[in-house]
């Protein structure tokens, strides 16, 4: 609880209609104040750092980056008890999709009474838990349930779990990363993610080779400076490791 009994709020949308519907929304609960309305990524990470909200509002597309992914660039600097509500304009799939993932979802416009729903989940939730970052929340990325977005070509969004994806390889020709996942999808993400971010969104994501990031639930052994993979990856013979990225697994296993 913040100070005079209050929760503090943070809204981060770029459609500034829809960010003061959603402030008159909770203009009818005096026990939330919106302390801040950020329209872009990094006005609102820098917002969000500055207010240290209890309660977090935030548009799943911002222009330069999804909110997923913002939250994923801020969580080692957060370090107080902050419940994220996801909320967009996209159809209903959407939501059943980050159920799992989100403290909660919304769509726009708002409903009343779906948005009393999240109210009442908040303050169940946040006054009978201390934690930060609990089993509900996408930000807890270091858990294995953990899912991520990407968009598909056809300009679809899809949800993936952490835990289905065996490797990232590089495409040189396309320049961008893809995700090579357990049905054996490949899955192209977008030209700004890096191999920095992949890694750090999830401890399991260890690079070994400049074109090559592995989850280490597959990895059996490196041979020959390759890495054999466990089922479905057992045939996958590309994934290599170089002398660069050699001593940071070694480390990472504490091997000596």
């Amino acid at each position: 609880m913040t100070m005079s009994n209050y929760y503090k709020v943070v809204i981060i949308d770029d459609e500034n209609a829809s960010a003061k519907a959603l402030v008159k929304e909770l203009s009818r609960y005096p026990r939330f104040h919106v302390d801040g309305v950020a329209h872009d990524a990094e006005s609102g990470k820098d917002m969000i750092m500055r207010i240290m909200p209890d309660l977090l509002f935030l548009d799943v597309e911002l222009p330069e980056m999804y909110g997923m992914e913002l939250l994923a660039e801020i969580k080692d600097s957060v370090n107080w008890s902050m419940r994220v509500v996801f909320y967009t304009a996209h159809d209903k799939y959407l939501i059943n999709a980050l159920r799992n993932s989100a403290f909660d979802f919304l769509l726009k416009p708002i409903d009343k009474k779906e948005f009393e729903v999240v109210i009442s989940r908040f303050l169940l939730d946040y006054e009978s838990k201390t934690s930060l970052f609990d089993k509900h929340e996408i930000i807890n990325a270091d858990n294995k349930e953990s899912s991520f977005m990407v968009v598909l070509p056809t300009g679809e969004m899809r949800m993936i779990k952490s835990s289905d994806v065996g490797f990232f390889r590089y495409a040189s020709d396309r320049k961008l990363w893809e995700a090579v996942l357990v049905t054996d999808e490949v899955v192209p993400l977008r030209r700004n993610v890096s191999a920095e971010f992949l890694c750090a969104y999830n401890k399991n994501y260890i690079q070994v080779h400049q074109s090559y990031i592995i989850n280490l639930d597959f990895l059996v052994m490196i041979h020959d400076s390759t890495c054999v993979l466990c089922p479905p990856f057992e045939n996958i013979k590309e994934v290599t490791i170089s002398r660069k990225y050699k001593k940071n697994l070694m480390d990472h296993f504490c091997i000596f």
